[in-house]
């Protein structure tokens, strides 16, 4: 087995300095927000940023390259993925700035953690530090790029594997349906059954007369309440934030589809996000219907 460290870059820095500054504007704001329904979703947000976050700090912190006689293992302590040297077509060399739009995890003109669509070359899952030596492997219709130190060996070790450069343009495919993939309609449906009773729920509670006739609309830090109205006037200000989740799903399922044209794994964490927004605002319902029913 062969290790060949990946090229010394400021990624690591830049999505630390990241994590800290939106970190000290959630936390700024979770100060100054007095909304109960804001600072709820404020620390949703806060946590699955975090989540996110680290995820990448991980996996460029102690990103390496190994090789056998088989396989190319790009490790972290987070992600292994191995690739098949036989499934390797070809590779191309760049220098400079990485031109691609980011899909997925961090990226600048530096450096690429995650997946982005590079120009020509297509949808690539980036493990590149550094903008110095980036090697492009082409793999059927995915690519890998990586970029070692010790670049004029592992380009030694591709030419000794009879892996050759080559030059390719990627084209992609028009049809990009996702109604058939189990695994975005699932929480689209969720999502569509969460809105509908977030939207339906407090109206049809009034309809039969079980909410009281004062009702709490708005709420301090505290969960205490801060402004009272009526039941027809709690229904329908609960109404309008089920259709605000409603067009927040709508917005969420355009770029779902959109972005499945270039990776459909990517794709779907957009109706996630909307999932977990959806559910953020359905808790908060429930609590307080069952505080102040």
């Amino acid at each position: 087995m062969v290790r060949y460290k990946p090229e010394r870059g400021y990624g690591f820095y830049h999505i630390l300095g990241t994590m800290i500054l939106y970190n000290i504007i959630i936390i700024i704001a979770l100060i100054f927000v007095q909304s109960y329904v804001l600072i709820s979703l404020l620390k949703v947000s806060l946590f699955v940023f975090n989540i996110y976050e680290l995820y990448y700090i991980l996996l460029i912190g102690t990103l390496k390259y190994d090789v056998d006689d088989e396989f190319i293992y790009i490790n972290s302590i987070v992600k292994r993925r191995k690739i098949v040297f036989g499934d390797i077509e070809g590779y191309k060399i760049n220098r400079g700035n990485i031109n691609g739009i980011k899909l997925s995890g961090f990226g600048t003109n530096y450096f690429a953690i995650g997946k982005s669509v590079i120009k020509k070359i297509g949808t690539t899952s980036m493990y590149v530090t550094s903008n110095k030596n980036i090697f492009y492997l082409k793999s059927g219709d995915f690519n890998y790029a990586v970029s070692p130190t010790e670049y004029l060996k592992f380009e030694e070790l591709l030419k000794n594997k009879n892996i050759n450069i080559i030059d390719w343009e990627h084209k992609y495919a028009k049809d990009n349906n996702l109604h058939k993939d189990k695994s975005f309609m699932i929480p689209f449906i969720i999502v569509t059954l969460i809105v509908t009773v977030l939207t339906l729920n407090p109206f049809m509670l009034y309809l039969m007369n079980k909410l009281p006739l004062k009702m709490p609309l708005n709420f301090d830090s505290s969960f205490l309440p801060v402004e009272y109205g009526t039941g027809k006037q709690f229904a329908f200000n609960q109404m309008v934030y089920g259709v605000l989740n409603m067009a927040i799903q709508f917005c969420m399922y355009y770029a779902s589809h959109f972005y499945a044209k270039y990776d459909k794994k990517s794709s779907k964490k957009f109706i996630y996000a909307s999932l977990v927004i959806a559910a953020a605002f359905l808790i908060i319902q429930i609590r307080i219907i069952v505080t102040f029913r």
